[in-house]
């Protein structure tokens, strides 16, 4: 009887260590903000976010960039991981990050009024 209790006990603590919920898996950060410095030969760069905040990252072979190459002053929009106590950029847009066109934020006004095409 004694057998029973200890085997149902066993049971009952693996059976709560199965159910117990993983921690969700990460798959990556956001970060936008402008860089602050870059190290070409160590591939690191640091990015100062909008509130002050700096966070120093490293990229890889893998790093997907689009915008164009990337220097200090400019601004980015990146995605990253940690792994092996490192932020690393997993891809990186580099340029106005707001989405917005260029040519319609220069010609638009807070009293711009909208008109009809062709309408006079």
């Amino acid at each position: 009887m004694r057998r029973v209790r200890i085997v149902g006990a066993a049971l009952f603590v693996l059976a709560a260590v199965a159910a117990t919920p993983n921690k969700a898996k990460v798959h990556g950060y956001d970060l936008s903000g402008t860089i602050t410095g870059l190290d070409n030969g160590k591939k690191t760069l640091t990015v100062q976010t909008s509130s002050g905040k700096t966070t120093r990252l490293s990229w890889t072979n893998a790093t997907t960039i689009a915008g164009g190459p990337f220097a200090v002053g400019q601004p980015v929009a990146l995605r990253y991981l940690d792994k092996d106590g490192k932020h690393i950029v997993t891809s990186i847009r580099v340029g106005r990050t707001d989405r917005t066109p260029i040519a319609a934020a220069a010609t638009l006004s807070p009293t711009a009024v909208p008109t009809a095409a062709g309408k006079r």
